[in-house]
Formats: structure tokens, C-alpha cells, sequence
């Protein structure tokens, strides 16, 4: 069993909610319900929830760092890829921005949390899942975030 669903995303931050909208409805449609067991398989609401604020921390760094100015936004291609499979769920982001790879970089949460700033602490999100980074052809970012069936709380996958 896979099942996959494309979503197209501009450099309008406005976006955004459409999708976590989008990946929560995917999340949803991961539960198995059996009745005759009276147990549910899946992710729970709390897994769920960090899944979608990675998702959303990393779209939202996307379109606020990943070009240098109006226009190239407004060239913003913005591709989310949302897979499950038996053995994971599995998010594939990719984008036309400048090259980073999230996962060289280190967000300072003592300090934005001492100082009290708002920003800065998303990349951080991204540790609660398994993930990947690579760059094609100098022209697209591929992030991808997995999460295998079964682990719970704070275990990385």
C-alpha cells in the first residue's frame, strides 16, 4: 500500500495554513480503526502535531530565507510530497530557493529564549523526525522528513 498527494505552494506566507490544514487532513487518513480489537493504529495527536509544525516551520524558512528578494519569491516553486506507506509516513519539500541544508544548522534556543525573540527556534522542529537534505542540480532543496509506524513520544524513527 502507498498512497501519495502533491501540493503546490507560492512564497505567500498566507499559505501556510492551507498546509497544515492539508498535512493534518493526510495525518487523519493514516488512522486504522478496528472495531473488532477496539484499537487504532497510527499516529497519535500528539506525533501528529509535531509533524505538522516541522512541516510548517520548514515552508515557513523556505519562503522567509530561501530567496533573496521580492522577485525571485515571486518565482517561489514550492512542492510538498505527502507519502505513507506500510512501514512510514513520509514528507518530501522541495524548492527553487537558494542552497541550505537545515540539518548543518543549529538553532540557538537558550539565546532566542533568554532574549524572548520570536524566531529562530524552527529548525529545532526538525529533530523530532528522521530526515534528509540533498541538493540537484544546483536548483532544488529536497528536504524529506520520515516518521516509521510504531515509535512514540520523543524517539526518533
Amino acid at each position: 500500500m502507498r498512497t501519495e498527494i502533491q501540493l503546490t505552494i507560492s512564497g505567500d506566507v498566507s499559505e501556510l495554513k492551507g498546509v497544515r490544514e492539508a498535512v493534518r487532513a493526510f495525518l487523519d487518513s493514516t488512522r486504522r480503526i478496528d472495531l473488532a480489537e477496539d484499537a487504532t493504529e497510527g499516529l497519535d495527536s500528539i506525533q501528529q502535531s509535531r509533524i505538522i509544525l516541522a512541516i510548517d516551520e520548514a515552508v515557513a524558512n523556505i519562503i522567509e530565507h530561501g530567496f533573496p528578494d521580492a522577485a525571485a519569491l515571486a518565482q517561489a516553486q514550492i512542492r510538498l510530497t505527502m507519502r505513507k506507506t506500510l512501514e512510514h509516513v513520509e514528507f518530501e519539500i522541495c524548492d527553487n530557493g537558494v542552497a541550505f541544508n537545515p540539518l548543518e544548522h543549529k538553532s540557538d534556543t537558550e539565546f532566542y529564549y533568554e532574549e524572548g525573540l520570536e524566531n529562530g527556534v524552527g529548525l529545532i522542529t526538525l529533530t523530532t523526525l528522521d530526515c534528509s537534505y540533498r541538493r540537484i542540480d544546483d536548483k532544488h532543496n529536497i528536504l524529506t522528513l520520515r516518521r516509521n509506524w510504531g515509535k512514540a513520544g520523543g524517539e526518533k524513527s
